[in-house]
C-alpha cells in the first residue's frame, strides 16, 4: 500500500473523489477492528463510515509518519471507544437467565474433562467484560484476544507504555474478579 501517500495527496490538491478509494482499500481493516469491540453487526455497519467521516474531516492533520493504515486504524478504535462509553452510559445488562441455564455449567462442573462450548464461553467472557470500563476492554482485547504487543497498543490508543501495562494488569485482575463473581452465581 505504498500508493496511499500518492492518493492522499491527490485528494488533498482537490480530488476529493479519490476518497471513495480509500474507503475501498481500508474498509476491511476497519470493519475488523470495530468487530471487535462491537459484536452488533448493524452497529459495526453505523460505527465504520462515522470513522472515515472522522478520517476525511482530519485528513490534513495525517503526516505521513506513519503508515496511513495505523492512523486509520487508531481513529477506528477512539471511534470504537466513543461507542462503547455511550452505550455504557444507557445500555441495559444481560442477566444471566437470559443466557440460559447451561451457559455456566461448564464452571460448576467437577469434571474435569468437561469441554466448554465455545459460544458459551464467548458469552461467558463477553457478560465479564462488561464489568470493565470501556478503555480496560481495549487494552484487554487489544493484548490478550488480538495478540497485540504493548508497542502496537500504544500507537493504536495513544497511551504511553507504562500506562498500557498497567491498564491490562488492572483490567485483568477486575476481569478475574468478574469471572469469580460470576462462578458464584
Amino acid at each position: 500500500m505504498n500508493d496511499d501517500a500518492e492518493l492522499l495527496e491527490r485528494i488533498r490538491n482537490g480530488a476529493p473523489d479519490d476518497f471513495a478509494e480509500v474507503v475501498r482499500r481500508h474498509q476491511s481493516r476497519v470493519f475488523a477492528i470495530l468487530h471487535r469491540y462491537e459484536r452488533d453487526a448493524h452497529k459495526v455497519e453505523d460505527l465504520a463510515p462515522e470513522t472515515f467521516v472522522k478520517a476525511w474531516r482530519a485528513l490534513e492533520q495525517y503526516d505521513d509518519r506513519a503508515p496511513f493504515e495505523h492512523w486509520l486504524s487508531r481513529i477506528a478504535v477512539r471511534v470504537a471507544l466513543d461507542h462503547l462509553r455511550r452505550e455504557k452510559k444507557w445500555r441495559n445488562e444481560i442477566g444471566l437467565p437470559e443466557l440460559g441455564e447451561d451457559a455456566l455449567d461448564w464452571l460448576r462442573s467437577d469434571d474435569e474433562k468437561s469441554e466448554l462450548d465455545g459460544r458459551a464461553a464467548a458469552e461467558i467472557l463477553d457478560l465479564a467484560l462488561r464489568d470493565l470500563s470501556p478503555a480496560d476492554r481495549v487494552v484487554i482485547t487489544m493484548q490478550e484476544i488480538e495478540g497485540r504487543s504493548v508497542k502496537e497498543i500504544c500507537a493504536a490508543t495513544g497511551a504511553s507504555g507504562v500506562a498500557v501495562r498497567v491498564r491490562a494488569l488492572r483490567a485483568r485482575a477486575k476481569l478475574k474478579r468478574a469471572l469469580e463473581k460470576l462462578v458464584k452465581l
